[in-house]
């Protein structure tokens, strides 16, 4: 008989996860610590972050009502403990403020071929597993906060038996990490028995005692929107602060010319909300050392009054305010003036801390790590100041910790060189003077939309032409030079007015402020620049310059004594008789011409701001030409190309000799390919930029489901599709290289949560579109009644931009007007659509109703909406216009000068 025999088959035991791997890398953990031995029953709560690549970590412990913030940064041998508002500075290793059981870690002491990280707090109980892999031994399973987890225990060779819990099941992990499908199994608690000490009570001897970290969080990443916390908070001293990368020793600066439109924010101690106590345009100019406020009451929190612009020189310590009337007065420029006009006589004289520049960082100031202001990846510098004014005291404040933030390295601004860096945020804490470890005020200045040129100004912003109105304080002074305008000032008149006006100013030592107009007019053979000067004329730009020689006795008739050769060139007209004839030349005085001109100068930006160069030298084949036109300037192929509705134009080739002008539907690549084109010294390509319109985010993509997938050649057409589809609105999209893949979505990126991007795609850009897509436009039409709110001198696309950005009103559409005083852009809570809405014609006037909000419909929006103000970077950034070289020689053919009849 066969006896059969059943057997149990013995459980697998478990395989100790990996979980060192995890913690000497990158982790953000949340612990809750237990001290059941302790009376009475007390415990703290734990926030960690460790970062591997960039070698620190944070901790933030919450315990008896106090907040602690440890920072420490390995590259630099520094740490950082912050109680209150008192910071103190120590090396790598400091005195363990809690003096508890493998909260220091440091892997020298381990494995070897360690990576030597240096961890600090209870996540660092976590990598001791490594050490004692082979004494590690299995419980088995147990139930921590109903969770199935596994149970293993060790003995320290100090005498302390630690017990490790973690999950039983597989650790989920995002998609795309490194660690997904390896098997790592999340920790849930350790618990330490042994010999510890009071945390609370330095003078307590170490008992024994079962402590208890439970790990509620854990996750082996840290979030783009925790990485703020890797920085030690901003407005504190820390004394003996040391740079925390070698590599970064000096301080940035702001570029020498530049527009900004900053807010001021002020929050006082005890006062539970912040007050907005500023807001306006800046517009600076350190070479000619001068300052523009544009200051709009409705705009401004708190300044009453009316609209007016403030231009300050600091050559002649004279400010000139001009009312909105266009009534002007002077003032000499007071003392801490600046602060006294922008609310805060901190801000003021930290942001004009050098008379010479504005945002001026000196050597006192610290690099004290990088972090991200408005999706912008900035470098922090710290420092703590007792040379700023206070006014009240009539001294310095005794101290004043300031924390400027700039762009980073790599970071370029739309319409920006590559290594211009820009101040984006600055903070400033004030101190008692009578106490200088308690808080005053803290202060944040925003600075928005930071340009290095004038966008809306052509070129110059800090004229004073209302202050000099009557004809005996005005003179046209007319230049001619001999030059090809269509291969010179014709490519970049801008540019040309800049150079010239800049030459004069050196010339004749004429401040800026006199000069607010040029007009530009020409023939086949000169060039003619009309300016507008706020003074009497000099005289001595009545003659020709000949080449410098020493006159000898016979060149002259009279001769005396003068102060300078503007005295010299005053009598030579006034002497009637006097025509000296030279081997060189004839001094002649040309004398006074009459002449009548409008008071508008003639615009002549040829090159449209949505066409650049893309090849000098040459002309399109002739296959891909889809029109040829004859005997057409510049100009017109611009208009042409523009306007053709026929077909697309998207490039066009213009030949200055044969004036032929080829259309064609074709996008190409920058730089053209030689087999794409004819070489012709005397034509040029432009082609269409359509990427002008969208915010690129470098390296990044979105992780949700496009709307539309296509394969296209470079980013510019993947734009193009974007702009063109016609089965739906599309927002952004992504580009990659790798496979010229180009996904389009309905959205903007502003929209989604930074969870749906990956912002490790190297080879891929993002782009998303500017908020003018989402406005349908109503030619010369406006709401009647409607108008809630203005902002002055901006563009169109930038006033659609605001009224999505609006915090208060719900901006519903926008009525924009361009005069002859400039554009203004009225925003509306009402809608077009709206019953009772009064719809009213205007000449100079559209009217825009907002027709997208954010995926939903108008209601839901505005019922579930967050009030912000936010200024995506380069919104407000200067049209971009590829330019040629100006071929022609700033020299004089001939002056003249009149009055302004």
């Amino acid at each position: 008989m066969a006896v059969m025999v059943a057997t149990k088959e013995e459980p697998i035991e478990p395989i100790l996860p990996d979980i060192w791997t995890v913690v000497q890398d990158s982790y953000d953990s949340r612990v809750s610590v237990s001290f059941p031995k302790l009376t009475p029953h007390v415990s703290m709560m734990v926030d960690e972050l460790y970062d591997i690549s960039d070698e620190m970590g944070m901790l933030q412990v919450w315990d008896h009502s106090q907040v602690t913030h440890i920072n420490y940064y390995s590259k630099s041998n520094q740490s950082f403990i912050v109680k209150d508002d008192t910071c103190t500075v120590g090396g790598i290793k400091p005195q363990d403020p809690y003096r508890l059981f493998g909260w220091l870690y440091d892997a020298y002491n381990s494995t070897e071929g360690d990576v030597n990280n240096f961890l600090y707090g209870p996540s660092a109980l976590l990598r001791i597993v490594r050490d004692y892999e082979r004494q590690v031994e299995y419980i088995g399973e147990a139930e921590v906060r109903g969770i199935i987890a596994n149970h293993w225990t060790l003995e320290h060779r100090l005498g302390y038996i630690i017990d490790y819990y973690f999950a039983a099941d597989e650790w989920l992990m995002p998609y795309g990490h490194t660690f997904n499908g390896k098997g790592v199994k999340q920790p849930l608690r350790v618990k330490v028995e042994g010999m510890e000490g009071n945390p609370w009570d330095v003078n307590m001897a170490d008992i024994a005692q079962s402590i208890t970290y439970d790990f509620t969080e854990f996750k082996p990443y840290v979030d783009p929107a925790r990485r703020k916390n890797f920085l030690v908070r901003s407005g504190v001293d820390c004394p003996q602060r040391a740079t925390l990368d070698t590599d970064m020793i000096t301080p940035p600066s702001a570029p020498g010319r530049f527009q900004v439109f900053f807010e001021n924010i002020l929050s006082q101690e005890h006062v539970h909300e912040p007050s907005l106590i500023f807001r306006s345009w800046m517009y600076f100019d350190s070479w000619s050392k001068l300052l523009r406020l544009d200051i709009n009451p409705d705009m401004d929190a708190t300044l009453g009054g009316k609209v007016f612009k403030s231009i300050q020189d600091y050559n002649t310590g004279i400010e000139y305010v001009i009312q909105e009337n266009g009534k002007c007065s002077m003032y000499p420029i007071q003392p801490h003036q600046l602060g006294n006009m922008i609310g805060s006589s901190a801000a003021g004289g930290i942001i004009m801390s050098d008379a010479n520049g504005l945002f001026y960082l000196d050597d006192k100031y610290v690099f004290s790590g990088y972090t991200e202001t408005r999706g912008l990846k900035t470098t922090r510098w710290t420092s703590t100041r007792d040379d700023i004014y206070n006014p009240e005291t009539q001294q310095n404040f005794k101290k004043v910790v300031v924390d400027y933030q700039f762009t980073a390295p790599g970071v370029i601004l739309d319409g920006e060189r590559e290594g211009t860096t820009m101040p984006i945020r600055a903070d400033f804490t004030v101190y008692h003077d009578d106490n200088t470890s308690a808080v005053l005020t803290r202060e944040v200045l925003n600075l928005l939309h930071m340009q290095s040129s004038f966008e809306i100004y052509e070129f110059n912003p800090f004229h004073v032409g209302e202050c000099f109105d009557t004809p005996t304080q005005r003179t046209w002074i007319k230049l001619t030079f001999a030059g090809d305008w269509h291969h010179g000032a014709a490519q970049s008149p801008g540019l040309f007015k800049k150079d010239l006006i800049n030459q004069l100013a050196i010339g004749t030592g004429s401040s800026y402020i006199r000069f607010p107009e040029v007009e530009l007019d020409h023939d086949l053979e000169f060039v003619w620049a009309t300016v507008l000067l706020l003074e009497p004329a000099p005289y001595h730009l009545q003659f020709y310059k000949l080449e410098d020689r020493k006159p000898s006795v016979n060149d002259a008739r009279i001769t005396f004594n003068i102060a300078d050769e503007d005295v010299c060139a005053y009598q030579c007209p006034h002497i009637l008789k006097i025509r000296v004839q030279t081997q060189k030349g004839e001094y002649i005085a040309i004398g006074e011409v009459e002449e009548i001109l409008g008071d508008d100068p003639i615009l002549v930006d040829l090159l449209a701001s949505d066409f650049h160069v893309a090849h000098k030298h040459g002309r399109l084949l002739n296959g891909d030409v889809d029109l040829t036109l004859k005997q057409e300037s510049y100009v017109s192929c611009l208009a042409s190309c523009d306007v053709m509705a026929s077909f697309e134009c998207e490039t066009f080739s213009y030949c200055y000799d044969s004036a032929k002008c080829f259309l064609s539907s074709k996008i190409v690549n920058i730089p053209v390919a030689n087999g794409d084109i004819i070489s012709q010294t005397d034509c040029i390509i432009v082609t269409r930029s359509h990427t002008d319109d969208y915010s690129v985010l470098d390296g990044t993509v979105y992780l949700g489901q496009p709307t539309q997938s296509n394969i296209t050649a470079n980013p510019e057409r993947c734009a193009y599709l974007c702009d063109t589809v016609d089965t739906f609105t599309c927002r952004s999209f992504d580009y990659c290289y790798s496979d010229l893949g180009c996904n389009l979505y309905d959205q903007h990126t502003v929209d989604a949560p930074d969870n749906m991007f990956n912002y490790s795609a190297g080879n891929c850009l993002h782009y998303s579109r500017q908020a003018m897509v989402d406005f349908e436009k109503h030619p010369n039409q406006v709401l009647e009644g409607s108008r809630d709110r203005y902002v002055k001198d901006i563009t169109v696309y930038n006033c659609a931009q605001v009224c999505e950005d609006e915090p208060d009103l719900g901006c519903n559409g926008f009525d924009f007007c361009t005069e002859n005083n400039g554009t203004t852009c009225f925003l509306t809570s009402d809608h077009y659509s709206d019953s009772g809405v009064d719809i009213s014609n205007s000449p100079v006037c559209d009217h825009y109703s907002r027709e997208y909000y954010e995926g939903q419909d108008r209601n839901s929006y505005a019922h579930n909406k967050n009030s912000k103000y936010k200024y995506s970077p380069g919104d407000m950034a200067a049209l971009g216009c590829s330019m040629l070289v100006i071929s022609m020689a700033l020299t004089f053919a001939g002056v003249y000068f009149y009055n302004k009849r």
